[in-house]
């Protein structure tokens, strides 16, 4: 969940994000990204920028505060949990601010990260 390639694997189809060839190989705590998003990896949205807040080997967690054009507010908090034997529980937290529109962005936010852990599942399909 730490590296660039990573994110643009479980959102590539549904969210692309412009000039990502300059993204780091791995995030770093307190570094700030701005991009353009493309929905749907072609359709041009508006700039976005993601500042990663917290990454936390130690408690398994990522959080960046994001937003960017009609979405002011996108922060988001990754967790991986340790259960029995060799599973985890992995959680996606998102407090999205947007105004009249934040129902609308919900409803978006909820389609996508279903879609994401759906891109995880076969992620981790693929390297296992």
């Amino acid at each position: 969940m730490k590296q660039s390639n990573t994110l643009l694997y479980v959102t590539k189809g549904f969210l692309g994000f412009s000039g990502s060839d300059r993204f780091p190989r791995e995030w770093r705590e307190g570094a700030t990204e701005e991009t353009r998003l493309l929905f749907f990896g072609v359709v041009p949205g508006w700039r976005h920028r993601l500042t990663f807040q917290e990454i936390s080997d130690a408690k398994r967690e990522l959080a960046t505060c994001e937003g960017g054009g009609l979405v002011p507010i996108w922060n988001h908090l990754i967790k991986v949990e340790e259960l029995e034997g060799q599973a985890c529980r992995y959680t996606d937290d998102v407090e999205i601010q947007a105004g009249p529109l934040t129902l609308l962005v919900w409803l978006y936010a909820n389609v996508f990260y279903r879609y994401r852990q759906w891109r995880w599942r076969s992620l981790l399909k693929r390297s296992a």
